[in-house]
């Protein structure tokens, strides 16, 4: 069903006689769904990482290891696919 609605939305921009290429293919793109990212806790990521401290965890976020999502100052989330790459790859 998406794309059958996209094609629609193709087609109805294409009868437009002023929208060009990139005009239709930008409103595509912003009309496709965004893939949203699970979120873990700070003690799921310690977890995660083979049972880092939170001080450790803290350290690597300062380091721009990892990359933190802020609700407010002391409420933060971290990017499960984040922290499964560090876990499996190493820092880089």
């Amino acid at each position: 069903m998406l794309q059958s609605t996209i094609t629609a939305i193709r087609m109805l921009i294409a009868a437009d006689p002023e929208a060009d290429d990139a005009t239709i293919n930008r409103v595509v793109e912003a009309c496709k769904p965004v893939k949203r990212r699970e979120l873990v806790t700070s003690k799921e990521a310690c977890t995660m990482l083979g049972g880092i401290t939170r001080m450790t965890l803290h350290k690597w976020t300062k380091r721009g290891m990892l990359h933190p999502v802020r609700f407010t100052s002391r409420n933060l989330r971290f990017d499960r696919a984040e922290i499964e790459h560090l876990a499996n790859n190493g820092a880089q």
